[in-house]
């Protein structure tokens, strides 16, 4: 039976009634696509309380009188101006509502579609998302304006008059939506055309399709990402992934025949993992006014916009990693992702995985959605490959053919896929040894060495000490909630003398450990400073300070630990194959060297 007999049948036919049923049809396609574009439910009643048309569930009763539940829409249709319901079940409206224990609305905007003079139904959008929530609010007067506007439109059709303007009035409404929406949507006619883009598709898509959106193909690779799916999109040879949705509009009356709304897969995964206070990474946060560091400071400006592969050597602890986030803070890159891993932690049989990615299945354990791989994450940035002597042999090839075609391809995947980055890669083997031995590629190395920075030893730049003293201090007791803590000239001169093996990243750790013993007033009490602190490697076990009472102190575990893994490192050396010794004389696997050692 048609709609419009079920609800004459119902209940006498209003004007209302009579004249929303002639456009039901349109109705229902504005709500199906303002639902899909804004994640909002909608719902649009005539002056019975008859369901016109909706989404989600309010599509379910279409042609039924919802009087038990249409408080909102009730009182909608009493007045002539929008009703914006932030808090719905506790505003007043709500009261003696039958349905209220059952609602699970979070905000709802209503608007009576009215033309001035005689009101013919009610609108409502539905907000179920407490992140859409947040974002609406501040922007209620754009929504409300748009449903206004949406409204009136529908009315206008009722009354034939105005029409083409009232829906290009709408039109731009719908627009001004999907603008704040902050993510990329294209609209598609039904012979694949896109007779619609918001100002984000053309900058997430602006490298790779032209202005005109022509001529190119949108496949999904079978990868998803939360309730997103991965496409890539191509246009002649250039390529882009997106994570995102395409919807297919199914009106009859309508021209359009989709709706794609995407962003980048960099800004999804980063939106999904919460926000985050990146470490500052500007020149100022190198600390030191030496003339070495000043000379680090000036490479890195000159060499920051260029695209060239960058190769910072360096013992451990002097900053390599800093450097790099310097380089690119400074560059052109710097609104894009910086993606840091350092090859060293992470065994070989995964290493290739986390730099490539795989596919769904492509091994034993693999995840049946695949995985992206930290070149694409880094897509358009920068990626910091630290320790890069621990690559493996075959991994190096991989990465000498990133590094010429700037394409990688996933595991168990047959397609390769373009990446523009820029990798900095870091070391603090000689790698021109390991070359001799073949455990390094000579065309790699030179791949990567076209821009050489090495970051200068904290005995070499000594005049900056008390510079860093005064950072860590600084950073530690505001970190405690302590006042300053004062350095004897004893402890001075401790630091002026120590070789600082562990250089800046020591020197950090010693003020933290100082700032941890020192009392609310900020005084030490040297007699509590365990006997290893500060000895060279070739003093130790010298003299051991007593305490008061002539008896060797207490020394907790943690600290004999650090000891015991200071001297190590001290006696086989700060490179990759010394950790691997010193942890094998310690007992431990070098992945957990390094996990004490960055705890330190």
């Amino acid at each position: 039976m048609p709609l419009w007999k079920q609800i004459v049948n119902q209940a006498p036919p209003s004007l209302g009634a009579i004249v929303l049923l002639s456009l039901q049809k349109q109705i229902q396609y504005y709500a199906d696509t303002i639902s899909k574009v804004t994640g909002f439910e909608v719902e649009v009643v005539d002056t019975n309380l008859i369901r016109i048309a909706g989404t989600g569930d309010y599509s379910k009763n279409i042609g039924k009188s919802i009087k038990k539940a249409g408080n909102l829409l009730k009182a909608t249709l009493k007045s002539t101006k929008p009703l914006f319901i932030e808090n719905p079940r506790k505003n007043s409206i709500c009261k003696g509502c039958q349905t209220k224990e059952q609602c699970h609305e979070l905000l709802s905007i209503c608007a009576p579609i009215s033309d001035g003079k005689n009101t013919y139904g009610a609108m409502e959008l539905i907000c179920f998302s407490e992140e859409i929530r947040k974002k609406l609010i501040p922007q209620r007067d754009v929504y409300v304006n748009f449903l206004q506007l949406l409204t009136s439109s529908i009315a206008a059709h009722v009354l034939e008059k105005h029409a083409q303007k009232n829906l290009n009035d709408l039109f731009d409404a719908m627009s001004e939506v999907i603008e704040i929406n902050n993510r990329g949507t294209m609209i598609c006619d039904t012979n694949g055309k896109v007779v619609f883009k918001n100002a984000r598709a053309q900058e997430i898509l602006h490298k790779t399709l032209n202005s005109n959106f022509e001529n190119f193909s949108l496949t999904a690779t079978g990868v998803t990402f939360s309730d997103l799916d991965e496409f890539i999109i191509r246009q002649g040879d250039r390529q882009q992934l997106l994570a995102g949705k395409r919807v297919k509009l199914d009106s009859k009356t309508s021209r359009f025949s989709s709706v794609f709304i995407f962003d980048t897969i960099q800004s999804v995964i980063s939106l999904s993992s919460g926000p985050s206070s990146p470490e500052d990474a500007s020149l100022q946060h190198i600390i030191g006014n030496s003339p070495l560091i000043r000379t680090l400071k000036s490479q890195i400006q000159a060499t920051s916009d260029t695209n060239s592969s960058v190769l910072i050597s360096g013992e451990s602890g002097t900053g390599k990693e800093l450097v790099a986030r310097a380089i690119h803070f400074s560059g052109n890159r710097n609104k894009e992702p910086f993606v840091a891993i350092n090859c060293g932690a992470i065994p070989d049989t995964l290493l290739e995985s986390e730099l490539f990615g795989y596919v769904g299945g492509a091994f034993t354990g693999a995840s049946k959605q695949g995985q992206i791989g930290k070149f694409e994450l880094a897509a358009g940035g920068v990626i910091f490959l630290d320790e890069i002597s621990s690559m493996p042999l075959y991994l190096q090839v991989k990465l000498l053919r990133v590094l010429q075609e700037r394409t990688i391809t996933r595991l168990g995947a047959a397609n390769p896929i373009s990446v523009d980055i820029r990798i900095i890669a870091a070391c603090n083997d000689n790698l021109h040894e390991m070359m001799l031995q073949n455990k390094f590629r000579n065309d790699l190395y030179y791949r990567l060495n076209v821009i050489p920075i090495e970051t200068p030893p904290l005995r070499n730049r000594m005049e900056d000490l008390t510079l860093l003293i005064k950072h860590f201090t600084n950073k530690y007791c505001d970190l405690f909630n302590k006042d300053q803590i004062f350095l004897s000239k004893n402890i001075r001169q401790r630091m002026e003398k120590y070789l600082w093996p562990g250089n800046i990243r020591e020197l950090e750790n010693a003020i933290e450990y100082l700032v941890n013993i020192a009392d609310k007033k900020g005084k030490i009490d040297e007699t509590s400073i365990y006997s290893g602190f500060l000895v060279n490697p070739e003093n130790l076990g010298t003299t051991i300070p007593l305490s008061p009472n002539n008896h060797p102190p207490v020394i907790p575990l943690k600290e004999l630990e650090f000891q015991a893994i200071t001297r190590a490192i001290a006696l086989y050396g700060d490179s990759t194959e010394g950790k691997r010794q010193a942890a094998k004389s310690l007992g431990i696997s070098l992945a957990t060297l390094y996990r004490k050692t960055s705890t330190y």
